[in-house]
C-alpha cells in the first residue's frame, strides 16, 4: 500500500473517530443540561419594559476608579499588611424566595 493511500485511511479513520465524539459529547451535553435544570427547577421569566419610569428605574453610573495610578500609589506594602477583608454576606434559610 502507498503512503498517500494509508495517509487518506489514517485520516478516514480519525474522522469517523472525531465524529462520533463530538455526537456523544452533545448528546451527553443536552442530557446533562435538561437533568440539571429539573434537579434545580430554574425558571427564567421574560418580563416587559414598563412603560413608565419611576425614580427606583433611575440608573446612576461613575468611573468607581478613573485613576489606576492613583490605586497602585495608594496601595503601599505597608496598607496591605493592615488591610482587613470586607465580610462575606450571609443568607440564612428562609431569606431567598424560590418559585416554581
Amino acid at each position: 500500500m502507498d503512503q498517500t493511500r494509508k495517509m487518506w485511511a489514517s485520516a478516514a479513520v480519525v474522522g469517523v473517530i472525531v465524529a462520533g465524539g463530538a455526537s456523544i459529547a452533545a448528546a451527553a451535553s443536552a442530557g446533562k443540561l435538561d437533568q440539571v435544570a429539573k434537579e434545580t427547577r430554574a425558571v427564567v421569566e421574560k418580563a416587559s419594559p414598563s412603560p413608565t419610569t419611576s425614580e427606583d428605574d433611575i440608573v446612576v453610573s461613575h468611573d468607581v476608579n478613573p485613576d489606576p495610578r492613583a490605586v497602585i500609589d495608594y496601595w503601599t506594602d505597608q496598607r496591605m499588611q493592615d488591610a482587613q477583608p470586607m465580610p462575606m454576606p450571609v443568607v440564612s434559610a428562609g431569606e431567598v424566595e424560590v418559585r416554581e
